[in-house]
């Protein structure tokens, strides 16, 4: 589950621990709003499959799945209009959509899966073969494995605002600081909260059970979403 606007909007106001004018508070609003809308549409692009599963059953089968591969869409945050479109407001807007793109475009080809775990039916006896059609168990996230971790976010984000633009060296810019308690709310929230209540969910298994319920095979390639 991707965090809401407001979750985001508290974490970077608390680490940012200084007050915040009008403009910055509804720019927070409309800029965690674009970042949310293009993770959710980011999220949905993702699809998994091919794990090799194996497991066991008459009438109720079980089992687990391992390897598999994980694809998605490259990260794109929606552009949006907020006040006078300031040149500045713009370049400091896309510097964090640039630095979103390249943090968690390749966070499902690096996905490593564990033990998936499924459930489902076996139509074999104890001396026939029989259909065996079962799907993963609804799982997060961090429980089936892991991939590239997004940190890195300010970095990227502080490389593309140069003078004369933004001086963030000078120690009166609060423009740096800021950038940090965005990052830290973004970054933070995808380890604490997406990565905990995101579900894998939806991966198939169709193949035929020795006798015994017995299989060794593939789930299908990619009817696996997250959800």
């Amino acid at each position: 589950m991707i965090p809401s606007p407001a979750t985001l909007k508290t974490k970077t106001k608390a680490s940012y621990g200084q007050k915040l004018g009008p403009a910055a508070d509804e720019y927070l609003d409309a800029l965690f709003k674009a970042v949310c809308d293009g993770w959710q549409s980011w999220q949905d692009s993702i699809k998994f499959g091919g794990l090799k599963a194996s497991g066991g059953g008459v009438g109720a089968w079980s089992g687990s799945g391992t390897g598999g591969s994980m694809t998605g869409s490259t990260y794109n945050m929606p552009t949006f209009s907020f006040k006078a479109n300031s040149p500045q407001q713009i370049k400091f807007t896309k510097g964090l959509a640039s630095a979103l793109t390249q943090k968690f475009t390749p966070y499902p080809s690096s996905f490593k899966f564990g033990a998936v775990p499924f459930l489902g039916t076996s139509g074999a006896s104890p001396s026939s073969s029989g259909p065996v059609n079962a799907i993963n168990t609804p799982t997060p996230l961090s429980a089936v494995g892991s991939g590239s971790n997004p940190s890195g976010i300010a970095s990227i984000w502080k490389s593309t605002l140069t003078p004369p633009d933004f001086d963030l060296g000078n120690p009166q810019c609060k423009s740096g600081t800021f950038i940090d308690a965005i990052a830290s709310a973004i970054e933070q929230s995808f380890q604490a909260t997406w990565l905990t209540t995101t579900m894998i969910t939806g991966n198939s298994l169709k193949t035929t059970g020795k006798p015994g319920g017995a299989v060794a095979g593939a789930s299908t390639g990619s009817d696996g979403k997250l959800a």
